[in-house]
């Protein structure tokens, strides 16, 4: 019971955070008697949050497409820099070529012989329509069996594609969700410090 009330407390911990600043630097600056260069700084204070969340929010949506950060590429760019010296890269590769692969079918006719007769060709006749039957059934079997293995592969593909586009559904919740709730914050940070900020005169003035 105890753990449960304190997973549904601390829950929206975005909240409970914002609400926990606001309210020091609130109290901080809202004192009576508070001088009004200590009003500005603190709103300047909240003003930096704010933009330190719009650059939190920044790194998390590079993190959550699989970007690299952004040192990296602030690194790169200064590394292909013209005036650096010159280094000189080798690389060795190899490649590996798979031995191909195929299917072969061959197949006999009967003949009627040197001396053909009614008899022979109708008996060699009988013969080949077996063959071509033959021939024919093992087709019907092998394409059959070759479509069972496609029907296969495409539910197995389907189902896959289906559980990844669950797991991504999920993560665009759980990331757009994330994503409102420090934008909130950053909002609420930024307003306060630049209302403290602007009119700070004013504030001290009243506290007096």
């Amino acid at each position: 019971m105890l753990k449960a009330t304190l997973h549904w407390l601390f829950g929206p911990r975005h909240v409970w955070a914002c609400l926990l600043v606001t309210a020091v630097a609130l109290i901080f600056c809202l004192r009576p008697g508070t001088s009004e260069p200590v009003i500005r700084l603190t709103g300047l204070a909240l003003q930096l949050l704010g933009v330190l969340t719009v650059a939190w929010g920044i790194a998390e949506t590079r993190r959550f497409f699989g970007l690299p950060p952004l040192r990296s590429k602030v690194k790169a760019w200064l590394e292909a820099a013209p005036f650096r010296r010159s280094q000189t890269v080798s690389a060795v590769g190899h490649a590996t070529l798979g031995a191909p692969t195929g299917k072969a079918r061959g197949y006999g006719m009967h003949g009627p012989g040197e001396n053909p007769t009614v008899e022979s060709r109708l008996e060699a006749l009988e013969k080949n329509l077996a063959v071509v039957h033959q021939r024919i059934t093992g087709l019907e079997q092998e394409y059959d069996q070759e479509l069972r293995s496609l029907s296969e592969r495409i539910r197995a593909e389907n189902g896959s594609l289906k559980a990844e586009l669950g797991q991504v559904r999920g993560r665009l919740e759980g990331f757009g969700t994330g994503g409102v709730r420090v934008s909130a914050m950053g909002v609420v940070w930024l307003f306060l410090g630049l209302v403290l900020s602007t009119a700070g005169v004013e504030i001290a003035e009243w506290l007096r």
